[in-house]
């Protein structure tokens, strides 16, 4: 067994995990129906492929096979998370609250959770009884605050959070928030407009403020912005956002390299397909996105979606006048 689950670990490390789902598969086949490992491992590889359901029924039989089993228990809690069933998933994340291995996991499951059912004040009881080290914490005080429109505590937290972590992006992109709900959408972007004159300071402010300016309905001004984003080079997050506003703004020539630039990085994101298919539909080039879809299968083999869009986009070619 030790050898087909290094095999295993090592698909889910290359983020092969079709393969990955197939090698567990057939561990389960070949293992004996109480032998709740396997099904186990099913499950964390289905929900790499984000197959929540078919990954909750995989935990629950290991469940059966296997009831204390508390590695089957946090992997249902992550399969019911990722189907909403937040309720369920907080039920099963407590559970594990007690195993040493897995508190880590349950504690930051239990915190999504409450999130997630914007149960603020017992988000905030949680944090304070766990004393959690440095962002999470801070991440999850902000969070809780805002929730419940204490926007200005929630904004003293950021400050603090800023103070031990300068320039960090989750901090910065909170603070942005917190202070459009206080001060105004105008009044912030005039801030952002003048902070990102500072040549010393990294590209997140520029991005920032690129999504301040599409807040406010200039997009000509937010595409300048990710454009001097993608000469820095500063990633794909920027190039992403680049591309959706230009897809919206009537540049869909302009998007669809930028997006199929993107889904080879990450074949998985539906955003990215549906603004890509929407894109070529647009200028109606089907045949294009039909030949990258092939072509990315050749580079994600492991990506079988990919059949099913290029069959409807074969199916909207025939349709077309």
């Amino acid at each position: 067994m030790s050898g087909a689950y290094d095999e295993f670990r090592q698909l889910l490390q290359q983020k092969r995990f079709r393969d990955a789902v197939l090698l567990a598969e057939r561990q389960v086949l070949q293992s004996p129906s109480s032998d709740a490992f396997w099904l186990t491992q099913l499950a964390v590889a289905l929900l790499r492929t984000e197959d929540c359901e078919p990954a909750l029924q995989a935990a629950r039989k290991a469940l059966e096979a296997e009831p204390s089993n508390p590695y089957a228990v946090v992997t249902a809690a992550d399969a019911l998370l990722g189907l909403q069933k937040h309720e369920e998933a907080l039920a099963c994340y407590r559970e594990c609250l007690g195993s040493p291995r897995l508190a880590a996991r349950a504690r930051k499951g239990i915190l999504d959770s409450l999130s997630r059912l914007k149960r603020w004040e017992e988000m905030l009881a949680r944090l304070a009884e766990w004393a959690l080290p440095g962002e999470e914490s801070a991440a999850g005080k902000v969070k809780a605050l805002a929730g419940l429109k204490r926007t200005e505590e929630a904004i003293a937290e950021c400050r603090a959070w800023l103070a031990k972590m300068p320039d960090h992006p989750p901090a910065l992109w909170a603070m942005t928030e917190l202070e459009v709900e206080r001060d105004g959408l105008e009044p912030v972007l005039e801030r952002m407009a003048r902070t990102v004159r500072i040549p010393s300071l990294p590209p997140v402010y520029r991005e920032i403020y690129a999504s301040l300016c599409r807040k406010a309905g200039r997009p000509e001004e937010a595409l300048k912005e990710y454009e001097k984003l993608e000469a820095q080079g500063a990633g794909p997050r920027a190039t992403r956002q680049q591309a959706f506003l230009l897809a919206k703004t009537g540049k869909e020539r302009e998007a669809i390299p930028l997006l199929e630039e993107l889904l080879r990085a990450d074949p998985r994101d539906m955003y990215l397909h549906s603004s890509y298919e929407a894109a070529c539909r647009r200028v109606g080039d089907v045949e294009r996105a039909i030949n990258f879809y092939q072509a990315l299968l050749s580079l994600h083999p492991e990506a079988k979606g990919l059949y099913g869009r290029i069959k409807a986009l074969h199916r909207a070619l025939e349709r077309a006048p």
